[in-house]
């Protein structure tokens, strides 16, 4: 069986279906929360909602967006080993499908990076703004990239969101694969400079009896409209 084709065949069939819906519903939920401003003036707003910080840079979200949201990450990389440079893009497409439920969709080096990760995300511990909680995850990762052996995946894991503070959000996610005996972590640290600025400041990292890496990544993201960022980052690599 060809695993990269039907991988990629149940992504984007998976997706085909899913937009529309989400953009139907989305639509829906932005004129009832617009009626409810109006109604309530700022008293709808709570101290630190759901969207008051930016999402991570790359890292995952502790907790799924609400139903109806859909949100696009496209980052562009360069990698350079020695005087050889190299470019490529990676992605992340995160969708509520339901209450709690959320869908992902993420590769971080499209044509170099071996696989893609399609990840369903519940929320079992939500807070009332949405924004905190406990979440649990199961994951598929499928080749579509230089794979050394034509084969999926399953992984599965927590992840949790925490805001300590108006101006910080912490998402973390703890993945694990039992074939390779694989951990796989993420933490970022989004905080607020201003109503328009965001440092973030990621972790990451793989770790297993043969090897471990943990990359460093170091961020600023700027709020163009209430909807859309731009940024610009630096990332490093310790062993």
């Amino acid at each position: 069986m060809n695993y990269p084709r039907l991988g990629s065949s149940l992504a984007a069939i998976s997706f085909a279906l899913l937009v529309p819906c989400l953009a139907l519903s989305h639509g829906a939920e932005a004129e009832e929360k617009t009626a409810h401003v109006e109604d309530e003036g700022d008293e709808a707003h709570p101290a630190a909602g759901h969207h008051d910080l930016v999402h991570p840079f790359m890292a995952h979200m502790g907790m799924p967006d609400g139903p109806g949201e859909v949100s696009l990450r496209v980052t562009s990389i360069q990698e350079r080993n020695g005087p050889d440079a190299a470019g490529t893009y990676a992605f992340h497409i995160e969708a509520g499908v339901a209450d709690r439920l959320g869908l992902h969709l993420r590769n971080d080096g499209v044509g170099k990076h071996e696989s893609t990760e399609m990840m369903l995300q519940y929320a079992v511990l939500r807070s009332a703004s949405g924004s905190d909680g406990l979440a649990v995850i199961g994951e598929l990762e499928f080749p579509t990239g230089p794979a050394a052996e034509n084969r999926s995946r399953g992984l599965f894991g927590l992840s949790f969101a925490v805001t300590p503070a108006p101006i910080l959000k912490i998402d973390s996610v703890v993945h694990y694969g039992p074939e390779e005996k694989m951990i796989e972590w993420e933490i970022a640290f989004v905080s607020r400079l201003t109503k328009k600025i965001f440092p973030t400041l990621e972790f990451r990292g793989e770790s297993s009896k043969d090897m471990s890496l943990t990359n460093s990544l170091l961020a600023f993201k700027f709020k163009v409209t209430p909807q859309n960022t731009i940024a610009g980052c630096h990332i490093l690599a310790l062993m």
